[in-house]
């Protein structure tokens, strides 16, 4: 089976990571702003983790 490309396996991270903090505030009732909050950081840290791993390459 071959590998999966960098840029699908960080945003798949992200999306997954998202939905398992939004399903653990439904569960906890906690308001929505944290959902969002991980949102915002996960983008940052998957687009920083992708800038590096682009940058090893070359």
């Amino acid at each position: 089976m071959a590998k999966l490309p960098d840029s699908l396996s960080i945003a798949l991270w992200i999306v997954g990571s998202t939905w398992l903090v939004a399903l653990l505030a439904l569960a906890f009732d906690v308001s929505t702003e944290i959902v969002e909050m991980t949102l915002i950081v996960g983008l940052g840290a998957g687009l920083s983790e992708w800038l590096l791993r682009r940058r090893d390459k070359s």
